[in-house]
């Protein structure tokens, strides 16, 4: 038993590796833009050089953002599919090997573009849709792990310091399923939503719930609790 739980873990996927070549790669090109202009200060406007040593904060401001933007691209890049559904945890398991990737990628460029103190939140709608997130118009959302398998209509909402997480682990299994919420849906702040719930169109969840897994909200309700339970019976728009 003790060897079959051994090969499972043998060989895991180079997930530290990636993420040191990504963000050096990011930082590289980030800082080409910054030499140039440099060198084009020095050489062409002849700009003395406590001129260049003021305008180091500057610097800073645009390497940081360019590394940012970069990153973002070379995350994208690297993310790879995954099947939905129930998976052992097994390294041999191609979709698990693909989501510790992807995990460890999309949760970098989340901490480096949309969080605080290297990003801002104001940024989360546009870093979770570059990282494959499905938003409509107007929607918006906190904390969103797994963009990639978010599905939000048209003015979709999930609050401050709501969670909208697609996986579920322990020690044998990972689970992986959409989260779904249709135009006009509401989850309310500090609420978790976990794997496969889909919330109807304009469907509320209220504030401090949880809506375990698998979950359909109908259209038009409300919800609330932990677990989550209907409160107030369908209505029209």
């Amino acid at each position: 038993m003790h060897k079959i739980e051994k090969e499972k873990l043998k060989n895991p996927p180079r997930v530290v590796g990636r993420l040191a070549a990504s963000i050096i790669i990011s930082g590289v090109i980030s800082l080409i833009p910054i030499m140039l202009a440099s060198y084009f200060m020095v050489n062409y406007l002849n700009l003395p050089l406590y001129v260049l040593i003021g305008l180091t904060p500057l610097y800073y401001v645009m390497t940081k953002w360019i590394f940012n933007l970069v990153i973002l691209i070379v995350v994208r890049a690297q993310l790879k599919p995954v099947e939905e559904g129930l998976h052992p945890v097994d390294m041999r398991n191609k979709t698990v090997r693909n989501w510790l990737i992807n995990a460890s990628l999309t949760n970098a460029a989340i901490y480096f573009m949309g969080k605080p103190p290297l990003g801002q939140t104001l940024f989360n709608t546009f870093v979770y849709k570059r990282l494959k997130a499905k938003m409509g118009p107007g929607a918006t959302a906190d904390k969103i792990s797994d963009p990639y398998l978010i599905e939000m209509g048209t003015s979709a909402v999930a609050g401050a310091n709501s969670f909208l997480i697609p996986h579920i682990s322990d020690r044998d299994n990972l689970y992986l399923k959409k989260i779904k919420l249709g135009d006009g849906a509401v989850v309310g702040v500090n609420s978790v939503v976990f794997p496969g719930a889909e919330i109807g169109e304009g469907a509320v969840v209220g504030a401090f719930s949880y809506v375990p897994r698998d979950t359909k909200i109908p259209p038009y309700t409300f919800w609330a609790g932990v677990p989550a339970k209907q409160i107030s019976p369908k209505t029209s728009k």
